[in-house]
């Protein structure tokens, strides 16, 4: 062989020994570079730490000039869960539980009691005495466990995750059991299919956040089925940058959760950044600061709660007060769980409890059928700024005693209109 061949072979592998040594380095630093994420992940549980019972956020102030016992003792009675009938629709009931909680009875026989409502939301023999045999069960397996079948019908929850923060809410604790047909579960399985399955970017996501944050025995954070870390810091950020209006109910519930892992904050700590706490501060006073120059003169919002040059916006619209009882609600809800730090004026507020008291005594009981979701916040808002749950104001004021000694609230029209 010519040494001009051989000097041409070693020209070629040359470039050729270079490519071969990169592609290696390229392969061990991806291979050490996914080490080390697994290694991070590994640190990380795949679930946050959970404790049986759930922390409750209860009610804190006590507001007469808000609503008088009276109003408010009209109000609950307007309001009652008289659901007792076939195929009641499932984002009814879980609302209706919501607000009145598992220890709530009535004398009036077409109410369910709070404990039945839970059974009906958790074990589907009873689901399917009141929906049918034909009708597919509630709760079901899911992508990551088990799952609530949300916005399918009548016979469907009406958010992700909202009736199982609903009975995160109420005090239900992980080892309740939820029952199909084949076999029998408990709520952890349940809040666990959640977790696993949840992502920063989904579009409804207020409601696993107060499960997860109900259940938290501490900071710590955990990794989604698709590998994502999250935390408590985090889902505050995620709620927060969004704008106001964005999200269900006039980006309301957002508000809400805020408020509520403030409260949770508390008891259990769960932001690992202390700036967390005081970033959500600063932008609930933000939202008050936007109600308070809204507010009409009447007392209520509605979907331009964020912005007063906007108002007034429901001229001209065939239903304005179910906006208006749907924005003004959940601001006093928010706010009656929110610290001293970002509520308004009292006037404001009470201006707003008056309105609702009126408006609810002289709605219709159709109207009250039709809007019942909506005003199981304003129930239970008008309830916390007394000072304790609906079923305790119930109780603290004789309301069953009350209908017996006023017909005109338990006939049989208002039966007939309320069970159809």
């Amino acid at each position: 062989m010519s040494s001009s061949t051989q000097s041409s072979r070693r020209g070629m592998s040359t470039p050729l020994f270079v490519i071969v040594q990169a592609v290696l380095l390229a392969v061990l630093s991806t291979g050490i570079a996914w080490a080390i994420r697994g290694d991070r992940q590994a640190s990380v549980p795949s679930l946050p730490n959970l404790r049986n019972a759930p922390q409750l956020v209860g009610p804190q102030y006590d507001l007469p000039e808000l609503i008088t016992d009276e109003q408010l003792r009209t109000v609950l009675v307007r309001l009652r869960p008289r659901f007792r009938h076939q195929q009641p629709k499932i984002n009814h009931v879980d609302h209706a539980l919501r607000f009145w909680g598992a220890d709530a009875n009535f004398a009036d026989a077409e109410c369910l009691s709070g404990e039945e409502m839970r059974q009906l939301l958790t074990d589907m023999n009873v689901f399917h005495e009141y929906w049918g045999d034909a009708t597919r069960e509630l709760v079901t397996p899911g992508e990551s466990g088990w799952a609530v079948r949300t916005q399918q019908g009548a016979a469907t929850s009406s958010h992700v995750d909202h009736t199982l923060a609903t009975l995160a809410e109420i005090g239900t604790p992980l080892d309740f059991p939820l029952k199909s047909r084949d076999e029998t579960l408990t709520l952890r399985d349940l809040l666990v299919g959640a977790l696993r399955d949840f992502r920063l970017n989904q579009q409804e996501y207020e409601w696993t956040s107060i499960a997860a944050a109900t259940f938290a025995a501490d900071d710590g954070g955990w990794v989604s089925r698709e590998g994502e870390r999250l935390t408590f810091d985090q889902l505050a950020q995620r709620i927060m940058r969004q704008q106001w209006v964005q999200g269900v109910c006039y980006g309301n519930h957002r508000l809400f959760t805020l408020a509520a892992l403030l409260r949770l904050d508390q008891e259990t700590g769960l932001f690992q950044d202390a700036a967390t706490r005081d970033e959500i501060i600063a932008h609930l006073s933000e939202a008050t600061r936007r109600l308070v120059g809204s507010q009409n003169e009447a007392g209520y919002w509605d979907q331009n709660w964020y912005d007063s040059s906007q108002t007034p916006v429901d001229e001209g619209l065939s239903d304005p007060l179910s906006r208006r009882l749907l924005a003004t609600g959940h601001a006093l809800e928010w706010w009656a769980i929110a610290p001293e730090d970002v509520q308004p004026p009292r006037e404001t507020k009470i201006r707003a409890g008056q309105w609702l008291a009126t408006e609810v005594e002289k709605m219709s009981d159709d109207s009250i059928r039709d809007n019942y979701t909506f005003l199981s916040h304003v129930g239970r808002a008008l309830a916390l700024w007394r000072g304790a749950l609906p079923a305790e104001q119930w109780a603290r004021l004789k309301c069953d005693k009350a209908l017996d000694n006023d017909t005109t609230t338990s006939g049989e029209d208002e039966d007939s209109s309320l069970s159809s």
